[in-house]
């Protein structure tokens, strides 16, 4: 006879370490016109990392990347 499998097995299957996902919202200088912008992104954090430290260089990395682009 098969296994019958529970809703709670289902959820949990093929989940390993869990681990967050948060929305960066950050704005950004459009180099053409000198406006504000918003970008954002979904960063995936792990346990043991260092929250502030993650996000932080996030948001830096995509301003610098979106304010270099022309």
């Amino acid at each position: 006879m098969a296994k019958k499998q529970t809703f709670g097995d289902k959820v949990n299957k093929g989940q390993g370490e869990s681990a967050k996902a948060v929305k960066i919202v950050f704005t950004f200088t459009s180099p053409k016109n000198g406006q504000m912008k918003f970008a954002e992104k979904i960063v995936k954090i792990f346990p043991g990392d260092n929250e502030d430290q993650k996000i932080n260089t996030e948001i830096k990395n995509g301003r610098a990347l979106l304010e270099a682009r022309v």
